[in-house]
């Protein structure tokens, strides 16, 4: 086969991505018939088998991420999570193939829509959510059981297909960060130590650190789903993402019930049971979780489950008001100081009116909290005793607070010599004036300084300004650091004062759009109702 007529020689419009796949072409033993979709790290396309007429998608990675063994390894990954779990609620992946620099897997085609398409158009009631949770509940207990944990459940991930009878039938997908907790080949497709993966809106807290990420870590974004989908909103919101994950370590979301007018409290109590900030107060499996909201419809159970679900007493559907108490210590893992417990009444009461006073106080206690986890980091290491790196914050009675005292502060060890930063500048020579810097449609600032999180790996900076091509600088934000970029006008458009060529021998990227490791969906507004 001629790889060159494959590939056409002429790229996407508007971008330097790599060429589409000419339709009519095959790959494999597939005829392609068009593109459904780009994104930073490739494109997938829609083919058909011309014999006999199976219907298939082709995932293909980009030939930049193609040259990445790392890349690479986790595009196999996902094929080989995917084929050990085997499970009708999880896209098969049946086939893998390299296009000349580029490699491709063929997987089974899906007409419908995704859940988060579904949302868009309104919350759902309860009794047409349950059938999608259950399905997803399955798939991804199956998960669990072969030692795979997803690690980015959101709507986007969630395909609703339709079954023979016309009934909603979910596809779970995109394994693509998925951690195989037991290889078979000895290999460890995990995440550098450190590194978030994941959807901030979605991201557990052990997550949101990095570090003892498992199978629960999806517990807590099947919660996070569950609010979405019944509320159309999310549990914990913010303006930027840092926000999102700070209030994913230390902050309790608003009860769903307190969005949807007649919702019951059992469901408030599941939501929380699985959004629980410790993974070991989480349910067991999700279909544990399942069967409770099953039983608050009425659902009957089936003969191998008699008895109903109890949900821990433990279990609170709203931070304590009158006996709040956060202990913020260092982590046994390395050393960074998070919020890790809460104690919280066994009775679940109604929100009352919040004090000035009240507020003032959880916002200097929210305020300590973030400061520990930006220098986490630079904490004791050697495992010296906790009563240096610790300070335990009370608050006794919520109708008559005191003031907070003086020696209610966070006292850190010294840092060593080997702390790293929490961020790091980049400056961005030769870019318009005010040109905005994303990483993964998530915006950190403008030209010519943004702070950007530390890191070991290779993350990718997307460059826009008005009447230019989106620009793509791949850097490692090890230390602070100065870039070049150019941004390329729009055809017809002059470039915009400000604008400048790249010094010769600068680093130097490329006028493409593309992912990073962490997924930031753009924000969608609920629809006027």
């Amino acid at each position: 086969m001629d790889v060159k007529s494959v590939i056409s020689t002429e790229p996407s419009e508007g971008t330097d991505l790599d060429p589409d796949l000419v339709v009519g072409s095959m790959v494999g033993e597939y005829r392609v018939e068009g593109k459904l979709g780009q994104g930073g790290f490739g494109a997938v396309f829609k083919a058909q088998h011309p014999l006999i007429g199976k219907m298939v998608a082709i995932k293909v990675l980009s030939t930049r991420f193609s040259a990445d063994r790392e890349m690479v390894s986790r595009f196999i990954a996902e094929a080989k999570a995917v084929n050990q779990i085997r499970h009708r609620n999880i896209i098969d992946i049946f086939s893998f193939g390299w296009l000349e620099r580029r490699c491709y897997y063929v997987m089974e085609y899906v007409d419908g829509e995704t859940l988060d398409a579904r949302i868009s158009h309104g919350a759902l009631p309860l009794s047409e959510a349950l059938p999608i949770l259950k399905a997803i509940a399955r798939a991804l207990d199956a998960a669990h059981v072969k030692g795979i944990a997803h690690r980015d459940l959101k709507a986007e991930n969630v395909f609703l297909g339709t079954d023979t009878d016309g009934a909603v039938f979910p596809k779970l997908l995109d394994f693509g960060i998925a951690k195989l907790m037991a290889s078979e080949d000895g290999i460890g497709h995990k995440t550098r130590t450190g590194a978030p993966m994941g959807t901030p809106y979605y991201m557990s807290p052990e997550q949101t650190r990095g570090r003892g990420v498992d199978h629960r870590t999806d517990l807590y974004a099947f919660g996070v789903l569950v609010y979405l989908m019944l509320t159309q909103k999310y549990p914990l919101d913010g303006d930027d993402f840092m926000t999102i994950l700070m209030r994913q370590v230390s902050d309790e979301p608003e009860p769903a019930s307190t969005h949807v007018a007649g919702l019951p409290e059992r469901v408030d109590q599941v939501i929380a049971w699985l959004m629980r900030k410790s993974p070991d107060e989480r349910p067991a499996d999700l279909m544990t979780a399942v069967r409770a909201l099953e039983e608050v419809v009425g659902v009957a159970p089936s003969a191998a489950v008699s008895s109903p679900v109890i949900i821990p007493s433990h279990v609170t559907t709203r931070p304590p008001a009158s006996s709040a108490r956060m202990s913020l210590a260092p982590t046994a893992t390395g050393g960074a100081a998070t919020a890790v417990s809460a104690s919280v009444p066994t009775e679940i009461t109604p929100p009352k009116p919040r004090s000035n006073r009240l507020i003032i106080v959880a916002a200097a206690v929210i305020a300590a909290i973030v400061a520990v986890i930006l220098v986490g980091r630079s904490g004791n290491r050697d495992g010296a005793g906790s009563a240096s790196g610790s300070v335990v914050v009370h608050t006794s009675d919520a109708a008559s607070l005191p003031p907070v005292p003086e020696d209610a502060r966070v006292v850190r060890p010294e840092p060593d010599a080997a702390a790293k930063p929490s961020f790091v500048t980049i400056t961005i020579e030769g870019a318009p004036a005010g040109t905005e810097v994303k990483i993964g449609g998530q915006v950190y600032g403008t030209t010519p300084k943004v702070q950007v999180p530390h890191g070991d790996s290779e993350v990718l900076l997307v460059l826009t300004a008005e009447g230019h091509q989106p620009f793509t600088l791949p850097i490692i934000p090890t230390a602070n650091a100065t870039h070049a970029a150019k941004l390329k006008p729009r055809a017809g458009q002059a470039p915009r004062a400000g604008s400048s060529v790249p010094a010769p021998g600068s680093n130097r990227g490329s006028s493409e759009p593309t992912d990073d490791i962490i997924d930031f969906p753009t924000k969608k507004e609920p629809p006027n109702q």
